[in-house]
């Protein structure tokens, strides 16, 4: 099926996306919570890996994914969201994913980064 909507959509193995809603990175550090942003040295490999996460629940791998936050980009920002009162500081800032086409087109359906799910990690195609 990805496969079909690839075709569609005529993905290739490099596109930039800009951020529809704020990127969550966020990793368990001890017993804390630590949050990345798009200028955090290792920010693009943890973004990268929980894509690959999501890939291998989804019963897909792409051993070729790289996510990369576009730093040129000069509108890029730190912005807070809350949710159910818990204080996220997230990334509006572009991405650049490389690898097979249907990688990038199950990217586009399910977003980037942590809480997917509430609607943050959303991605709009670039011109």
């Amino acid at each position: 099926m990805i496969s079909q909507f690839n075709k569609i959509l005529n993905f290739h193995p490099k596109k930039k996306f800009f951020a529809a809603s704020p990127i969550f990175i966020k990793r368990s550090v001890g017993e804390k919570e630590k949050h990345y942003l798009f200028d955090d040295e290792g920010a693009d490999q943890l973004l990268t890996e929980t894509l690959c996460t999501k890939l291998k629940t989804a019963g897909l791998e792409d051993t070729s994914l790289q996510i990369l936050f576009d730093r040129s980009y000069p509108l890029a920002k730190r912005k807070k969201v809350t949710y159910k009162g818990i204080g996220n500081i997230t990334s509006i800032c572009p991405v650049i994913i490389k690898g097979k086409p249907e990688t990038i087109a199950f990217a586009w359906n399910v977003g980037l980064g942590n809480s997917t799910g509430i609607g943050l990690g959303s991605l709009i195609e670039s011109l």
